[in-house]
């Protein structure tokens, strides 16, 4: 459920674009954004407040709201914020292109694995029905999708498309397994890894140089 600001003057005005702002406002905005990625690594979405992050950015609650219409928003920008350390690792694990997508999901489920709450904030924002809530969980969407594609430069698109399309999918229901104690992380390992040696292992390859002859 979106917490809603009461005070004088809440939503008086929307969200200010943060690339209007200026260095002041900007920098105090972005602290907003951080301790909301530090709280929320170890609070679920229910019992995240507006005001503890308000307190842990130091700054008023006017403020904060001042940047960001609801809890929903703020977290919506958190998760962007939080996603880019993993985005910025992009690396080629190996010589094969199974090998790079393992590492690339394992490392995907590995941050959840660490930071258990944050998808417990994803799935309270992917539900949401504010029109500049959806706008920036698909800029985070498109951003993991484009993260996973880059390590598979060397598949061709579409095909490339198509592999992370169906390895993200895959992630996302052994997440949501996980997340509700029916599968162990390991079990998620598990089914990234068999995902990835039959969308782009050798055995796939092997079937399909046997199709084509």
């Amino acid at each position: 459920m979106a917490e809603a600001y009461h005070g004088r003057g809440a939503n008086r005005q929307p969200a200010p674009d943060p690339e209007a702002l200026d260095v002041h406002q900007r920098a105090r905005r972005d602290r907003i954004v951080q301790a909301a990625v530090q709280l929320m690594a170890n609070t679920d979405y229910e019992n995240l407040q507006m005001k503890d992050i308000t307190v842990e950015a130091r700054v008023a609650l006017g403020t904060t709201y001042r940047y960001f219409n609801s809890k929903e928003h703020l977290v919506a920008e958190a998760l962007l914020v939080w996603a880019m350390q993993f985005g910025q690792e992009v690396a080629a694990a190996g010589s094969e292109p199974v090998e790079n997508l393992k590492v690339a999901y394992r490392r995907a489920a590995r941050a959840f694995e660490l930071s258990p709450r944050i998808y417990d904030h994803m799935l309270a924002v992917q539900g949401s029905t504010d029109p500049r809530v959806r706008e920036i969980f698909d800029l985070f969407a498109s951003g993991r999708l484009d993260a996973f594609a880059s390590y598979l430069t060397a598949v061709p698109s579409p095909r490339r498309e198509r592999v992370v399309a169906v390895m993200s999918a895959v992630l996302g229901d052994s997440l949501r397994a996980w997340s509700l104690g029916r599968m162990t992380i390991d079990e998620v390992y598990e089914a990234l890894d068999s995902a990835a040696d039959l969308l782009v292992g050798r055995e796939s390859s092997s079937a399909r140089e046997a199709t084509a002859r």
